[in-house]
């Protein structure tokens, strides 16, 4: 086999090889000679060349099954490594020259005059050398080796673990549950990985709008570590992030019906359905699922869970020990929610597209101690240069100046699933739901639900009319949907003390 490749590369010395490198001509034909060479090597297996390409793409599926995006690829025509099996393209971000002042996809973002950024808003807390003693490899082997033994029980009683290493990924990133300090082998009492580890995909550009934008994902959870309803950060390097283990979305929770019926894309898996909520939910006293939106109770729950993080994020940790102004997630959607099967406590994750609010220069004013907070401060008005997708606020949409109360019209989006257990908008495409919302329409909810007066769900109704207002500044703010949520849970709970006393005597 070696005389074959010898045959075709020679064995000229380091003076040939350096002159083969001075020139793009001798490149390209050095890339044509190794092609060449692939298929001698092929031609002596016996394979071929066709043979060779379907093991490849086979292959590919199971290193992907594996490792994310991370599998990359191998193109013997350009010797590229990419992430779909398809010969690389160069991305390029385009500079949209309609966005806020001409800004378009700029790497930095533009301080308004008369504005300035909180102290805080700069800090940087790498902790890389923790980051790098990882062994991914391991969490890999051993998921590897689970997939081969078949695992341990039914496929609906291990949904609710998490797997070992890669997990899935969204648009930014590929995430592997790993276990960073070696606690969970051996332990029975552990039946999941301990943290997630969030890699960017190789197909984004490692450059500084990127860095920024996963620093910013590390500071706010750094900053709001005393809150309980954001994830909890263990490390942070670069474009990579870990973080807490939890097994599911909030999109799970309240669709869960939906992914029963119908298959939907894995990247480990391929089409799969999804097995019922009961099967991996844990239970409450009375046998219901922790987290449900199939019961009374269990949807003012999911909509407290949702507004608790949103508030926290807009008002800080309530400490008062430090200036703050709201941080603007900007991407609110279900999926950005995570649920613990386990406790089906709820958690807002994924702050790589947030934005910090600034403070007016004239702000003046203290909360008694001499810090500014966010009822104090006065915030400058926020522009981000794009709106993507179908969960934006009107605001946004019209490319207005934008405020946090974006992140409620948002959430009112994921409100409406959980009052009706649809999807807003369902029946129609991007471009027709963006510009209907632009002109005041929103999903709507069934007359019997929005009439039936006194019950949950018109009450939830009632608090998703104000959420999804028009005007920013008419919109009601998390702190006014927590307070009215709680009370109507304390309501009901008293409620069904009661009946439970009544069926008693």
């Amino acid at each position: 086999m070696l005389e074959a490749y010898d045959g075709v590369f020679g064995k000229g010395g380091d003076d040939d090889d350096n002159e083969h490198r001075s020139s793009r001509g001798d490149g390209r034909r050095r890339r044509g000679r190794r092609k060449v060479a692939m298929q001698r090597h092929v031609a002596y297996e016996g394979r071929t060349p066709e043979d060779v390409e379907t093991l490849r793409m086979e292959r590919m599926r199971e290193a992907r099954a594996a490792l994310g995006t991370a599998a990359g690829d191998f193109d013997p025509d350009d010797f590229r490594r990419d992430s779909g099996g398809k010969r690389s393209k160069k991305k390029k971000r385009s500079r949209d020259s309609s966005s806020r002042g001409g800004g378009g996809g700029s790497g930095v973002e533009r301080l308004m005059e008369g504005c300035s950024t909180l102290e805080w808003h700069a800090y940087h807390f790498p902790n890389c050398n923790e980051i790098h003693e990882i062994d991914l490899r391991g969490a890999v082997r051993r998921q590897l080796r689970h997939d081969e033994g078949g695992g341990e029980g039914s496929s609906h009683s291990r949904y609710h673990e998490l797997p070992w290493g890669f997990v899935g990924n969204g648009l930014w990133r590929d995430v592997f549950s790993c276990d960073p300090r070696g606690e969970a082998p051996g332990n029975a009492s552990t039946p999941r990985p301990p943290a997630v580890l969030k890699v960017m995909k190789s197909e984004h550009t490692y450059d500084h709008r990127n860095f920024e934008r996963h620093r910013r994902d590390a500071l706010v959870m750094e900053r709001l570590s005393s809150s309980h309803h954001l994830v909890s950060i263990y490390g942070y390097c670069a474009n990579t992030v870990l973080t807490e283990a939890i097994s599911h979305t909030l999109d799970d929770v309240i669709y869960a019906r939906e992914n029963e019926e119908v298959a939907k894309w894995s990247p480990r898996s391929g089409y799969v359905t999804r097995p019922p909520l009961e099967s991996w939910m844990a239970k409450d006293e009375d046998g219901e699922p922790l987290a449900t939106r199939e019961t009374e109770l269990g949807r003012i729950r999911l909509a407290l869970g949702v507004f608790r993080g949103l508030k926290d994020l807009h008002e800080g940790d309530g400490a008062g020990n430090m200036e703050w102004l709201p941080i603007v997630h900007a991407d609110l959607q279900a999926k950005q929610y995570l649920v613990d099967s386990l406790t089906g406590k709820i958690y807002l994750n994924d702050f790589n597209r947030c934005r910090f609010l600034t403070r007016k220069d004239s702000t003046k004013s203290g909360n008694g101690t001499g810090i500014p907070t966010s009822r104090t401060l006065e915030s400058c008005p926020l522009y981000i240069p794009t709106a993507p997708g179908s969960a934006r606020s009107p605001e946004e949409y019209d490319m207005a100046p934008l405020s946090e109360k974006l992140d409620i019209f948002s959430a009112g989006n994921i409100l409406y699933g959980i009052i009706t257990g649809n999807r807003p908008w369902s029946d129609e495409r991007g471009k027709h739901i963006r510009a209907a919302i632009q002109k005041g329409e929103r999903p709507t909810v069934n007359d019997t639900i929005r009439n039936a007066a006194g019950t949950v769900d018109a009450e939830l109704t009632r608090l998703l009319d104000r959420v999804y207002e028009h005007d920013p500044t008419k919109r009601a703010s998390a702190r006014e949907v927590v307070l009215e949520l709680e009370s109507l849970l304390e309501r009901e709970l008293r409620r069904k003390s009661s009946m439970k006393t009544e069926d008693l005597a």
